[in-house]
């Protein structure tokens, strides 16, 4: 009998409703997958939630749980039928199918290269995403700033030397456009949204994603006060 959702589903919503089933699901799928050697690579669907460091894709009327660098969503948008796009790495373990997402095809590739460094997983990997952005993590690459990699939770030293020595030959051919200078008017009214949250007490990484979506979403001429609502509202 044909599956009842599209050969690569991982973690839909529906069909979910016992531990057996969920057990069924992955078990099937991870067995599929290491079968027929097929991996997700890229989505298209209706976003139906929408998390700092994870979103749900309605693909079909299938809703795929996605993993996220926090201000990813920030940077993809919707088409003329509102639907968003993202590219997907797939890890398959024994216990668990995973997908992670991203904006560009370079920022996954530069996922796989940081995962592929001995000592970062995923998790690492998604971590350093949020904390850096790409250009920041090529820049550091280049420059062999330790203190950067050092500013993401689970990287220490020796990790961070490891990553910078692994990686340094391997990101020549990744295009990572650095973001778009802003007015000084701009740049100061995040700045002060910035540290409104600071002094709330969310953490540096937490606000990043927040202010990258706020960048894409809302009126250059918001005040500060209205941004901190909308924030608030975010992260609630």
């Amino acid at each position: 009998m044909r599956s009842p959702w599209p050969s690569a589903t991982v973690r839909p919503r529906h069909f979910m409703n016992n531990l057996s089933d969920r057990t069924f699901l992955v078990s099937n799928h991870r067995d599929f997958l290491h079968r027929e050697r097929t991996m997700i690579a890229h989505l298209t669907g209706r976003l139906r939630s929408n998390e700092l460091e994870s979103i749900v894709v309605d693909v079909r009327g299938v809703g795929y749980e996605v993993d996220i660098p926090i201000g990813t969503v920030g940077r993809i948008t919707e088409d003329d039928q509102g639907d968003v796009s993202l590219w997907i790495h797939t890890s398959v373990r024994e216990d668990a199918i995973q997908l992670y997402g991203f904006a560009s095809r370079d920022d996954r590739r530069l996922f796989r290269r940081l995962i592929n460094v001995n000592g970062v997983g995923p998790r690492t990997g998604l971590a350093t995403l949020s904390e850096l952005s790409p250009s920041e993590v090529i820049s550091a690459v280049r420059r062999e700033d330790i203190k950067t990699f050092q500013r993401v939770k689970g990287i220490g030293k020796k990790t961070a030397q490891r990553l910078i020595l692994e990686m340094k030959s391997s990101i020549d051919d990744l295009i990572i456009d650095a973001p778009a200078p802003r007015d000084a008017s701009s740049i100061k009214r995040y700045d002060d949204l910035r540290s409104a949250l600071l002094n709330l007490g969310y953490q540096s990484s937490t606000i990043d994603g927040v202010v990258d979506e706020l960048r894409g979403e809302v009126d250059g001429d918001e005040t500060v006060e209205a941004l901190l609502r909308r924030s608030l509202q975010m992260l609630k």
